[in-house]
């Protein structure tokens, strides 16, 4: 990563250079030799378009050096306190009491002449903004950062010059916003996000370069695997650069066929595909458009944890580009301690370009499903936690999971099922007593492959969401609880178009818990006896006008079923992370012990803070 290492030293050079000391040697050095790198790559023929907001830097700071010479001014006329010469009295002291000689831009206006002011304001060879920053009066700004500014710090004029130098390199997989109008991700905020461009590299080596791009002009950015999260800056840069992955959506499966490797920006749908093929499947997720990255570095909850585990425990390397552009394999005997986080450390570490995970043989599975009526919820409930238990001890091939909802056009609530078999038998005995309560309808579904149930990427942009989560032991007795408040809070949303607000339930079963010892353990932090339950309150709706009201439904539910659970006594601290809303902390439920290991090893890893809150990819859930 040398050529990194380089951008950022002559950025630095360009910021050393003193407007308002012409004169020393020090200014006349870091001119030379910026002038000479430049010079030195123009004769070998080998320009350095990343270079290019640096250059456009630097000729601000020449033509402005070269403005202090015709205006006859030294470095003892532009000390910090010093007073321009177009408001001295008496007799002239340099050459512009004839400002006729002036070039047009320079010419003093009457209302320059009028105000006192640092002569650095007479460097600006605009008339019409040294008057609009005299008329806005000289105490409103701060002539540093104002500087700045014009210098192309920090704003998005030098994010627009970043863009035209990935573009110069990358062509047309970089998307001006503007024109990228067939981009879309499935939560529409995200969708409506203002990011500057889209960059799509197609290699580990392209994602390390543009990184060393933006990181040399301390450019923001975010990266985009599937795009399924809920926030700005997430997935989709906020007036950065958003760096899609989507082209790294490569599954190679290795010659014995128990791992594959598989690019950082595939989705649930494209991995489930490609290894279908081959008669395999993976520990991935249950909706087809979820990326690789996100939900595997947060854990990865799937249909197949209680015979496999979680994605994160079956993960034997990860490729990933660090801050400093240098890409890395990291494994149980590479790296462990970044391995260890990296399994549910999120995106705190740098970007994974791949996966290589663990595979295994499945064809057909059966899946059913049936809703019952809200009177039947308490025997449903513990119908469920008997089969929980099955999952624990008796029978992994058991899944079920259930969703609670209200519908407003017939007023009525229900509970629905999912029952999942993780072998080709049609209507499994194991669901009999639970399918013997009365429902809404017939059982539905039948045999058919994890590729089949993933293939739909779902509908893109058309709703608002937001996600929250509570985890706990089981409890019939909470269910019910959980129940009636989400009756009492449902009926404050009837004004909320398009409002829905899918109560689901998870197992965490226990076979799944004890993976995740495997090859030193995980980061997340969960042992306990039994299995934990998983609650996901997935809110919808339309319209940005409601996004305050469907949001403080998340929270007054969330906020209340927590509670509930506590007083019960069997609250469990973890909260899934892929879950998780921007009000909670994810990290405070790994321990504190891991809570450290993890800002420790990201501190080691990422010294400059660039996928910190405070650096450059400030999106997701960050340790602190």
């Amino acid at each position: 990563m040398q050529t990194s290492t380089q951008q950022v030293d002559i950025r630095r050079v360009v910021e050393a250079i003193n407007v308002l000391d012409p004169q020393s040697p020090e200014t006349k050095s870091l001119m030379h030799a910026f002038e000479g790198f430049a010079y030195q790559h123009w004769l070998v023929s080998a320009p350095r378009p990343d270079l290019l907001p640096s250059l456009v830097h630097f000729n601000f700071l020449k033509a402005l050096l070269a403005n202090a010479v015709i205006l006859d001014l030294t470095s003892s006329q532009l000390h910090d306190e010093a007073l321009s010469n177009f408001n001295l009295t008496g007799p002239p002291r340099s050459s512009t009491s004839d400002a006729s000689t002036l070039p047009a831009g320079l010419q003093p206006t009457d209302l320059q002449c009028r105000t006192p002011h640092h002569p650095w304001l007479d460097l600006l060879p605009m008339p019409e903004m040294r008057d609009n920053l005299f008329r806005r009066g000289l105490n409103t700004f701060d002539d540093e950062e104002l500087c700045c500014a014009m210098r192309g710090y920090g704003d998005s004029t030098t994010t627009g010059f970043l863009c035209a130098t990935l573009a110069s390199r990358y062509g047309s997989r970089v998307h001006n916003k503007v024109n990228d109008v067939n981009f879309v991700v499935w939560d529409q905020k995200a969708s409506q996000t203002a990011y500057e461009c889209r960059v799509e590299p197609t290699s580990a080596n392209e994602v390390s370069e543009i990184l060393g791009v933006l990181t040399s002009d301390w450019c923001n950015f975010s990266v985009l695997c599937g795009g399924h999260s809920r926030y700005p800056d997430d997935a989709v840069s906020i007036g950065g650069v958003t760096i899609d992955l989507a082209h790294l959506n490569n599954t190679v499966v290795s010659d014995d066929r128990t791992t594959a490797k598989v690019g950082g920006g595939s989705t649930s749908r494209q991995v489930f595909a490609a290894l279908d093929q081959y008669g395999l499947a993976y520990v991935g997720g249950r909706v087809g458009q979820v990326g690789m990255g996100g939900f595997t570095l947060g854990g990865g909850t799937s249909v197949v944890a209680p015979k496999y585990g979680w994605a994160v425990d079956n993960v034997f390397e990860y490729e990933i580009v660090l801050a400093n552009g240098t890409t890395t394999t990291v494994s149980e005997t590479e790296h462990p301690d970044l391995y260890w986080a990296l399994r549910g450390g999120a995106n705190n570490f740098g970007i994974v370009t791949s996966f290589t995970v663990g595979v295994f043989p499945l064809g057909q599975v059966y899946t059913g499903f049936r809703s019952f009526p809200d009177n039947m919820t308490t025997r449903f409930l513990k119908e469920a936690e008997k089969l929980f238990t099955i999952e624990d001890e008796e029978d992994t091939n058991v899944v079920l999971e259930y969703t609670y909802s209200y519908n407003t056009a017939s007023n009525t609530y229900s509970m629905s099922s999912t029952q999942r078999y993780f072998e080709p038998i049609i209507n499994p005995p194991v669901y009999d007593s639970l399918n013997a309560l009365p429902a809404l309808a017939p059982l539905s579904g039948g045999l058919g492959t994890l590729a089949a149930s993933t293939a739909s990427s779902g509908s893109l942009g058309r709703t608002r969401n937001v996600f929250t989560t509570v985890s706990h032991y089981p409890s019939v007795k909470l269910g019910t609880q959980g129940i009636q408040i989400y009756k009492e809070e449902i009926q404050k949303t009837k004004n909320i178009t398009n409002f829905a607000a899918q109560w689901i339930t998870y197992s965490l079963p226990a076979p799944a818990i004890a993976k995740m010892k495997v090859r030193g353990g995980n980061a997340l932090g969960i042992d306990v006896d039994g299995h934990l339950v998983l609650n996901l309150m997935a809110v919808s709706w339309s319209g940005a006008k409601n996004d305050l009201a469907a949001m403080a439904f998340a929270d007054a539910f969330i906020s209340r079923f927590q509670a509930a659970a506590e007083e019960l006594k069997v609250y469990h601290p973890y909260k899934y992370i892929n879950y998780a809303n921007k009000n909670q902390d994810p990290f405070s439920g790994y321990g504190m012990a891991n809570r450290k290991r993890l800002v420790s090893i990201q501190k080691s890893v990422d010294p400059e803070g660039i996928f910190t809150l405070k650096g450059l990819w400030p999106g997701f859930f960050k340790l602190h």
